[in-house]
């Protein structure tokens, strides 16, 4: 079995830890300073990451940094949301007034996931999938409305008829 060799003496970084811990109401910092304090109370690496869900790799990653930068390099990023948007807020709101408009003026027969990605294609060339679209119009605030197939449903109603011919 491979022994780290810590720079600093794993005692300390275990009492430092244990005080921040008590100190501290941040989560996912706490959760990462434990992480860190039960291998160094003798737990593997691989044991604990069987039991807490994170991988091998994480674990002695965050060991790692805590031994040569200290137990605040932990804490995560407040800038870290994910991957940038490939569109920009000038994009957004083009989107948004084309979306305003009949589907039909852009060769659509009605606004979805599909003909929003392929919209977007066209208009920006960017590949934008499905499902992204889908999160677009959420975020734009628009929501699902499902056609009604009938004005009524009596069936010997005119409106009835009118509206098959449509």
């Amino acid at each position: 079995m491979n022994m780290r060799k810590y720079t600093t003496d794993p005692q300390k970084l275990l009492a430092q830890g244990k005080a921040l811990i008590k100190a501290n109401n941040d989560t996912v910092f706490q959760h990462r300073v434990e992480m860190v304090n039960l291998i160094l109370s003798g737990i593997t690496p691989s044991a604990l990451s069987e039991l807490v869900g994170e991988s091998k790799n994480t674990l002695t990653s965050w060991v790692k940094t805590a031994d040569e930068k200290g137990f605040d390099a932990l804490r995560p990023s407040e800038n870290k949301r994910g991957r940038p948007t490939k569109i920009t807020d000038k994009m957004v709101v083009e989107i948004d007034i084309a979306l305003q408009n009949d589907a039909n003026l852009y060769g659509y027969d009605v606004w979805n996931g599909i003909s929003l990605a392929d919209y977007i294609k066209k208009t920006f060339d960017i590949e934008y999938s499905v499902r992204q679209c889908q999160r677009l119009f959420r975020d734009l605030g628009y929501n699902l409305k499902r056609p009604q197939t009938f004005p009524c449903k009596d069936e010997n109603d005119p409106r009835r008829e009118e509206f098959k011919k449509i």
